[in-house]
């Protein structure tokens, strides 16, 4: 049975289908959030969609024939979503890559060769 504003408003803490994958979860805290089910290539995979305060009943649904649109294509969004995260790097990396860029610069050699 699908669900309504009302019954996501008024929920209790566990997982709530809405139908064809999307979920509500709502957690013992009350933080409520959406969550698609999906499978791609026989690997089934939970894809968030953002909380019940930024994302309505209706937006998720639309978010959802969305990403199981591009499913049918032949992408997986969560594949995609990893390869747009940035790499942070580390503080010994970032100080290295700064000493290598600035050491040409020093006036005094001994500072440049640490």
């Amino acid at each position: 049975m699908a669900l309504t504003a009302l019954k996501v408003k008024n929920a209790k803490a566990g997982r709530h289908v809405d139908g064809r994958g999307l979920c509500l979860v709502v957690k013992p805290s009350g933080a409520r959030s959406w969550v698609l089910r999906m499978q791609k290539d026989g690997k089934r995979r939970d894809y968030g969609l953002g909380s019940t305060f930024d994302v309505s009943l209706a937006e998720a649904r639309d978010a959802a024939m969305a990403l199981r649109r591009q499913v049918r294509l032949g992408v997986d969004p969560v594949a995609e979503k990893r390869k747009s995260r940035k790499v942070v790097p580390s503080f010994e990396t970032a100080a290295r890559d700064c000493y290598e860029a600035m050491k040409e610069g020093w006036k005094n050699q001994r500072h440049a060769s640490w």
